[in-house]
């Protein structure tokens, strides 16, 4: 069931009915049965492998063993490498389940916070399998913690008409990137990466930009979606982006952009690894190496190599997605290791990080940075990825004929002008919303009916229907 749909619409009105009608004490299965519901719509033979998963992790976690983490490992785990990479085994005929890596997550996560004993394990199998399957979650996340999920899913709400609207405006946003500025940006973006080839660097150049901005509207208009939904239901579902392209380094980027991953990567991989025995023994034979070096920074190096493998890996085993991952993990190490380094410089040439063309400065500086790592996340291949990098940095040219060039993708004549004024308006109000947000977080929280109304009309003019997938449903 896509969340673009007038069946998705009357499923959420007929739900909200039902559960706000029905006895407090019977929301959360209303809730369960819901979600069931929306999983089945789209494949209801799925439903036995979110199910196996729900019911082998609880089971084994009950009561939580070495052996018992092991066994939750591979039955989760087996069971996403079956159906993600079954394409790399020469097994073709799979379609993979809705949301198959980000419910895998949660129950290992789960799992996790069993071992850890953070968490006490939930007795009831259908207070756990209401934490795996909610719907508003389950398709792109975010990934939900037990710990923060419980209490919301299981309490009674009573209705809200505040949390209908607040809820409600936030979908209206949700859908306007998704329809307007995404859904406008597509075709240009898969029209060059289709054939990098055929275009000279400023059209690549502009495909790559349009491209962040595509990926940012597609993933956090699916958010503002889902958290909107929830609200509306009386629960809050974690935040998964914070204007992340007005992060000053790479490791703020990160702690902005899809925030539940980040976080669920640090709490059950990262820090793992960092206090492992193997980590130990590691970092002392890189301190052998490098003496000078901080102890704190060499712990790091290998657990973030792994974990950026790993997030490559996740996102899909081609050479593309591996590479991403190398790359960032590059960068993070760079940046971790010359920290100290990079403070004696500041202070020695009078570097101000206040200063606003400093801050203007890192933050280009920061976006570039991301946008070399798109081409990657992008491309078809590494060789096009490669070819991408190479005609950008030789053939790239700022005059009349590159810039009638840099059109073509857009199509012909009126058509190529009024796409270049809508697509330059869009950005720049989404500049000036996001801006004006990152300086204060309450702006634009009055007047919200008159936005939404400017927004529905924009959508039933320029929205670019067809477009009911979100991105990282592939992933």
């Amino acid at each position: 069931m896509s969340l673009i749909s007038i069946s998705f619409l009357i499923f959420i009105i007929i739900l909200l009915i039902v559960y706000y009608r029905v006895k407090p004490e019977y929301q959360w299965m209303v809730l369960l049965l819901g979600s069931i519901v929306f999983y089945a719509w789209v494949r209801p033979v799925y439903i036995v492998f979110i199910a196996v998963s729900i019911v082998s992790t609880w089971y084994l976690m009950l009561k939580p063993s070495k052996v018992r983490w092991i066994l939750t490992l591979i039955i989760n785990l087996g069971i996403l490498i079956v159906f993600r990479y079954s394409i790399y085994f020469n097994i073709h005929s799979l379609i993979v389940p809705l949301g198959i890596s980000f419910y895998t997550f949660m129950t290992l996560g789960y799992a996790h916070d069993c071992m850890g004993k953070k968490i006490e394990p939930e007795k009831n199998l259908l207070h756990y399998a209401l934490f795996i399957s909610y719907f508003p979650q389950i398709t792109q996340g975010p990934i939900g913690t037990y710990g923060n999920m419980k209490d919301q899913l299981l309490s009674p709400h009573a209705f809200d008409l505040n949390n209908i609207k607040s809820g409600g405006y936030r979908v209206i946003k949700g859908l306007f990137k998704k329809l307007v500025i995404a859904g406008r940006l597509t075709y240009y973006v898969d029209t060059v990466f289709s054939s990098p080839g055929n275009y000279a660097g400023l059209t690549l150049i502009i495909a790559v930009f349009f491209y962040a901005i595509e990926l940012y509207a597609d993933f956090s208009g699916y958010m503002d979606i889902v958290c909107g939904i929830s609200y509306m239901l009386g629960i809050k579902l974690t935040e998964n982006f914070k204007r992340p392209y007005f992060s000053r380094n790479i490791q703020e980027y990160w702690r902005r952009w899809h925030i539940s991953l980040n976080e669920w990567f640090k709490e059950h991989l990262m820090m793992p690894a960092v206090t492992s025995g193997w980590n130990r023994k590691a970092s002392k034979f890189l301190g052998k190496i490098f003496p000078k070096a901080k102890k704190g920074n060499l712990r790091t190096v290998f657990p973030l190599i792994l974990v950026w493998i790993i997030t490559g890996i996740w996102h899909g085993a081609e050479d593309v997605y591996i590479g991403w991952g190398v790359y960032f993990a590059i960068i993070m190490l760079f940046s971790v290791c010359s920290m100290s380094y990079m403070k004696k410089l500041k202070k020695a040439i009078h570097w101000n990080d206040d200063n606003v063309f400093i801050k203007i400065f890192t933050t280009i500086r920061t976006f570039l940075i991301v946008l070399l790592g798109e081409v990657m996340f992008r491309a078809h291949s590494l060789s096009d990825a490669f070819m991408i990098y190479k005609r950008i940095f030789t053939t790239t040219k700022i005059n009349g004929g590159s810039i009638m060039a840099s059109l073509t993708p857009f199509g012909n004549g009126n058509q190529a002008a009024a796409s270049v004024i809508i697509l330059t308006v869009l950005m720049t109000v989404l500049f000036i919303v996001e801006l004006l947000k990152e300086k204060n977080e309450n702006a634009f929280s009055r007047h919200r009916y008159l936005y939404a109304t400017g927004m529905l009309v924009v959508m039933a003019l320029f929205g670019v229907a067809g477009q009911s997938n979100f991105m990282y449903q592939a992933f």
